[in-house]
């Protein structure tokens, strides 16, 4: 069950728990791993009269996390209460993790003969020393990250984080072995989990060949070109680690260092599966429009991914500026639109197999100082059907909700129409300069905003950039089109940018 699939009453009372002496904020912290932007934020939900729990669990319900990973966490913070409430949405196997209130301190501290939990920081698997056939309880089956062998993987390029065998069409039952066109398979990840420092030694080479001719950097010219990841470099925190703003070989650059959580180290082998999909990705599919990749590091302390550096940062965060000269002129829009657009058509029909990115959204489109969007983060992306095929299935979803269809949702069908989807509400949030979710509307998706809008459309427009009604017009209805609930009734994207190229601006 996913955390938007909990009963409203559950929920509610759940969040009435974390909101008490503001628990929400370890959770939010200490294991969902937000940044401090966000968790401020939260906190102004409560001034606003909603509920900060509610919003954060809102938040982490955009990325397909499920309750029983929430479960999970919650035993890791030791809360035992908050367990009990969404018990019943957990299979029974890890009721084991509740530890009863009436237990005495020793019991608490884990030290007496057959505790249930030994500690909240160490891998589930060790719980009890059982064994994971006894409990099956595994990182992989708690948290579906991972990835099988290849005996049991028939879908090449699935994304790192799938972990049981796809249900695919036909064609992708064929054999392993089967090539395609500029052999742009991704890579089956094969990085070993457990290590407490990033990849092993053994490891070293596979990733080398992965990154073909991208440079590997060593781990000191990074450290040297932050400042010794001087605070004041810092450009962003998330869940994987940091990124960080260098100047390496008198060249700007944005470092992502993928760092181990103490706490998680499930996720962070998660991270450095989707880190060697990106270094695939970015080697084999090069264009004007996908975010360039200088270089990696590995052996050092923490992997590093070096990219260009963006000064015009992401579009989400250009949309919401509040400098008016800063506020994206129609033209800009328009050619950012047309950017990604191209981009997208691009990767989905280079090869015999589209490439289907899997997380378009506002926030992994980048700007360069002349406002050209380029696409980044790759860590979702994968192999689609063959031509002859509509779709795959896939056995996890991936990506962010609001900008995820139904049928992906629903049915877990993965084509290149959840990419046509996903760009739409970006066309709808480049038209209106409005998130793609908020809890301050009715329509809290703004998918659903835009599309039952009852009033003039013109209503929606954003106020801050003069004239420019045919062209914020034209974005709202090629949107339309995109977000179409049939996959069918939706163009591929090579119509979309077709379509984009024709709009005027007055």
């Amino acid at each position: 069950m996913y955390i938007y699939q909990l009963p409203h009453l559950e929920r509610r009372e759940l969040c009435r728990i974390l909101d008490q002496n503001k628990t929400w904020e370890e959770l939010a912290v200490s294991h969902m791993k937000y940044d401090t932007f966000t968790v401020q934020d939260l906190r102004r939900q409560e001034s606003r009269g909603f509920s900060p729990s509610d919003e954060l669990l809102t938040k982490w319900g955009h990325q397909n996390h499920t309750v029983l990973e929430l479960f999970v966490l919650l035993s890791r913070m030791r809360h035992y209460h908050a367990m009990t409430i969404i018990k019943k949405y957990v299979d029974q196997p890890y009721h084991r993790l509740i530890v009863l209130k009436d237990l005495t301190r020793k019991f608490q501290q884990c030290t007496i003969e057959n505790p249930c939990v030994k500690d909240a920081k160490v891998p589930l698997e060790n719980f009890n020393n059982m064994s994971e056939k006894a409990l099956n309880i595994t990182h992989k089956n708690v948290f579906n990250y991972g990835i099988e062998t290849e005996s049991q993987i028939k879908i090449l390029n699935a994304a790192p984080n799938d972990q049981h065998q796809n249900e695919v069409s036909r064609e992708d039952n064929e054999s392993i072995n089967q090539k395609v066109v500029l052999k742009h398979r991704l890579p089956l990840a094969r990085i070993q989990t457990g290590t407490s420092k990033g990849l092993l030694v053994s490891d070293i080479s596979y990733v080398a060949e992965t990154a073909g001719a991208i440079p590997q950097i060593p781990y000191e010219e990074l450290q040297m070109s932050t400042n010794n990841w001087s605070p004041t470099t810092v450009l962003g925190k998330g869940g994987f680690g940091t990124v960080f703003k260098g100047t390496w070989k008198y060249t700007e650059v944005a470092i992502k260092r993928i760092e181990q959580r103490e706490d998680n180290p499930e996720s962070h082998s998660e991270q450095i599966k989707q880190s060697i999909t990106e270094l695939h990705c970015l080697n084999a599919y090069r264009h004007d429009n996908i975010l360039p990749l200088y270089g990696y590091s590995i052996g050092g302390p923490q992997p590093c991914l070096v990219y260009q550096f963006m000064s015009g940062g992401c579009l989400e965060r250009r949309l919401k500026v509040k400098e008016q000269e800063k506020v994206l002129k129609w033209r800009q829009r328009l050619n950012i639109a047309i950017g990604t657009a191209r981009g997208l058509q691009y990767l989905h029909t280079i090869g015999e197999k589209p490439l289907i990115h899997g997380d378009i959204k506002s926030a992994n489109i980048l700007l360069d100082p002349c406002n050209n969007a380029k696409i980044g983060d790759f860590g979702l992306a994968r192999e689609g059907p063959h031509a002859d095929y509509t779709h795959i299935k896939v056995s996890r979803i991936h990506g962010t909700r609001p900008y995820l269809p139904d049928e992906f949702l629903r049915a877990k069908k993965f084509s290149t129409k959840v990419d046509t989807y996903s760009f739409g509400v970006v066309l709808f949030e480049i038209a209106t300069s409005l998130s793609a979710y908020s809890n301050q509307r009715q329509e809290k998706f703004l998918k659903d905003h835009v599309v039952n809008y009852e009033g003039d459309i013109l209503d929606l427009k954003d106020t801050r950039v003069e004239s420019g009604d045919v062209c914020y017009r034209s974005l709202i209805d090629i949107g339309k089109l995109c977000v179409s609930e049939r996959p069918k009734d939706r163009p591929e994207m090579v119509n979309v940018l077709t379509q984009l190229e024709g709009v005027s601006v007055n």
